[in-house]
């Protein structure tokens, strides 16, 4: 895609944005465990896996832009690896929810907000262990490059920085909407256990669909999402 003007440079840009921001919105695992947090946490608890969501892409972006996604290409065991690790970690949180769910049926009280430090690092970890959104920025970034105007990693840093922008703005939307029906289940009695374990099953399926994926697929370009 060859643009050598300011407006079609905008053009290319803001429809990228547009595309970014429509995937941003799709049911994949980073927007269904930033509800799940926020539904269970509340809605500052969202905002803080999606910093950290962001932290994770900028960290696939870089290496994307200097190759790491050919490595992973070339490599099937490396993703694997790298993939299994990260159903491992969800089936880890979800564990976690299931233990806090069985404390609030004993005390009854909601439990305890977790530290915002925690929540952020939870997003960076959720998105760094998932291999498929470097291989996501290797396939479909470079379709919005203009080669012959050189400097591709200054544009592929541009178009990571504009994802980061949408995935900012769609992922706190969901925050908002997952802190507001938990404040509307605040009246319910049994709405904290409840909560602890909807989360726990939505992170356990997350875990055990990407495993399953994994395991029975080999990485493409075109498995890529967010």
């Amino acid at each position: 895609m060859g643009v050598d003007a300011p407006a079609g440079a905008f053009r290319r840009y803001g429809l990228f944005f547009l595309i970014a921001l429509a995937l941003d919105l799709t049911p994949g695992p980073d927007i269904l465990f930033v509800f799940a947090q926020s539904l269970a946490h509340g809605c500052l608890a969202g905002v803080y896996v999606t910093l950290g969501l962001c932290t994770g892409i900028c960290l696939h972006v870089t290496l994307a832009a200097f190759g790491a996604g050919a490595f992973l290409n070339r490599h099937p065991r490396a993703y694997k690896a790298v993939t299994l690790c990260g159903a491992a970690y969800l089936a880890y949180l979800a564990w976690g929810a299931l233990q806090g769910a069985r404390v609030v049926a004993v005390d009854g009280a909601a439990p305890p907000p977790l530290p915002p430090l925690r929540l952020y690092l939870r997003g960076i970890v959720m998105n760094a262990s998932n291999p498929k959104v470097i291989l996501f920025f290797l396939s479909f970034l470079p379709k919005f490059m203009c080669l012959e105007k050189g400097h591709l990693v200054r544009q592929f840093m541009t178009l990571g920085g504009i994802f980061i922008l949408s995935t900012l703005l769609s992922f706190n939307i969901v925050a908002l909407c997952g802190g507001g029906i938990a404040r509307a289940l605040a009246q319910w009695p049994s709405a904290p256990r409840f909560l602890q374990y909807f989360t726990a099953v939505v992170l356990f399926g997350l875990s055990a669909w990407i495993a399953w994926t994994t395991c029975r697929s080999k990485p493409t370009s075109s498995e890529a999402k967010t």
